[in-house]
């Protein structure tokens, strides 16, 4: 029975075989291939996307020949866990094999998708799982080129979105100060996301602190007002409308 390679992404880079940490990956070119070659798992990646993904677009003179070592060198190491099959020559490039690798941002993805379609209680669940599979900084976080800062990006852009749509539906389940906290952390995070403002807003709406949602509301201005230039969008418009509203039938 030929052994399941798994690579984490959703966190440092870890690849196990098996259940055995794989643990003489290489240094940040190796660490640049493997990433690419997982997130585009079951697509072959040609040469100029790979050198790409390690030297950005200032590849060295003998960029082709390194990558061949590069690929050399991991195969070897995968041998050494049986699975030197898991990567194999596609013209014009490279690829991991499905049917010998899996990542947990396969496993994650498919959560997601399964929650799109999920009535409430169970898409929070499902939400839940997929946040929890996050291990901190995503695989790329410490290479330091543009195209790991796409690829890291992507990923933060991703596990943003479910922390928004969980804190949607914990708000939907009666849930505000679930979505208090976590919207909180997001806005630290990315503060210009304003959906997590949105949900924040709502969340102390829902829990009848109108002075916390105007609160929240001035800092978003100010945030964009100062970062951006900007002013909120029409939902934050809209909202902080209601919450003004609400705000003068309580004086009332």
């Amino acid at each position: 029975m030929t052994a399941t390679v798994r690579v984490s992404l959703l966190g440092p880079l870890e690849v196990t075989v098996a259940g055995h940490p794989m643990t003489a990956i290489g240094g940040p070119g190796r660490r640049a291939l493997l990433t690419a070659l997982s997130l585009g798992l079951g697509t072959t990646l040609s040469v100029p996307e790979l050198l790409e993904a390690i030297w950005d677009d200032r590849p060295p003179m003998t960029a082709t020949t390194k990558l061949q070592g590069h690929i050399c060198a991991l195969r070897q190491t995968l041998a050494g866990f049986g699975a030197a099959d898991a990567l194999q020559t596609k013209p014009p490039g490279y690829v991991l094999c499905r049917h010998r690798v899996t990542t947990d941002l396969v496993r994650h993805d498919e959560l997601i998708r399964r929650a799109r379609d999920a009535g409430l209680p169970e898409r929070a669940e499902l939400l839940r799982t997929a946040l929890s599979m996050w291990r901190g900084a995503s695989a790329c976080a410490d290479l330091r080129s543009a195209w790991a800062a796409g690829v890291t990006h992507a990923l933060d852009e991703r596990r943003w979105r479910v922390m928004e749509d969980l804190a949607e539906a914990d708000l939907a389940l009666g849930d505000p100060a679930a979505a208090i906290d976590a919207m909180e952390s997001l806005v630290r995070q990315a503060p210009y996301r304003e959906r997590a403002w949105e949900h924040l807003m709502a969340a102390h709406l829902e829990r009848g602190d109108i002075a916390a949602a105007l609160a929240v509301h001035d800092r978003l201005s100010r945030t964009l007002a100062s970062g951006l230039g900007v002013a909120p969008g029409h939902r934050i418009a809209h909202l902080i409308d209601t919450v003004r509203s609400r705000s003068a039938t309580a004086h009332r």
